[in-house]
C-alpha cells in the first residue's frame, strides 16, 4: 500500500500547478491524449451527461488476437481529431466534478515502482503540501482501482471462451462485442 504523506512529499518536492494549458487533453503527440476508462468511469459519466457509452467511450486501441476473435482490455474517452470531446472554451473540462481518475491525477502515476511524473508545463511548479496531500489521496485512490479492475478483468479473460469472428472489449462487467 502506497503511504499518503510519503507521496504528497514527492509530490511538493516535484511541484506541480495545472496551467490550464489543455497539452494534456490535446493530441500534441500521436495517443498524447489517450485517456483509459474503467467501466464505472463511464457509467459514471453518462449518469452526469445523458450520453450513450459510445458517445463517451471508443475501444483501446492496442488489440490482441486469440481464437479468430480480436480483443482489447480497456475502454478510451472518445477524442474528436485533436481533443478530447469534452475539453471546452477556455481549456476548461466540461465533466470536471466526473472527470476519469487519470484526469485529476495527471501528470502523476503510481508505479510498482513508485511515484512517476509524466511531461507536463506545470511540473516544477510550487504546491502546497494540502495540494500535494490531496493529490496524493487521489492518486491512491485510483491505484486501488485500477489494480481492482486489473484483477476483475484478468478473471473474466480467464474464465470467458471469446466470441469467434468478432471484436471485443473485456472490461471489468465482461466481454463487450463491438459492431
Amino acid at each position: 500500500m502506497q503511504d499518503r504523506e510519503k507521496t504528497g512529499q514527492e509530490i511538493k518536492k516535484t511541484g506541480f500547478q495545472c496551467r490550464m494549458c489543455g497539452e494534456c487533453c490535446s493530441n500534441v503527440s500521436e495517443d498524447s491524449n489517450l485517456v483509459l476508462l474503467s467501466a464505472p468511469e463511464i457509467r459514471e459519466i453518462i449518469e452526469a451527461t445523458q450520453l450513450s457509452w459510445n458517445d463517451i467511450a471508443e475501444p483501446y486501441p492496442e488489440t490482441f488476437s486469440e481464437n479468430d476473435s480480436t480483443f482489447t482490455f480497456a475502454w478510451c474517452l472518445r477524442r474528436n481529431e485533436k481533443n478530447c470531446i469534452f475539453l471546452g472554451p477556455g481549456n476548461r473540462c466540461k465533466i470536471y466534478k466526473h472527470r476519469p481518475l487519470i484526469c485529476r491525477t495527471y501528470p502523476f502515476m503510481i508505479t510498482e515502482d513508485g511515484l512517476t511524473a509524466f511531461e507536463c508545463p506545470g511540473l516544477g511548479e510550487e504546491i502546497t503540501k494540502e495540494e500535494a496531500l490531496m493529490l496524493s489521496d487521489e492518486l491512491i485512490c485510483r491505484k486501488e482501482k485500477e489494480d481492482m479492475e486489473f484483477n476483475k478483468i484478468s478473471n473474466i479473460y480467464e474464465n470467458t471462451k471469446m466470441p469467434r469472428n468478432s471484436f471485443c472489449v473485456i472490461d471489468s462487467e465482461g466481454v463487450k462485442k463491438i459492431g
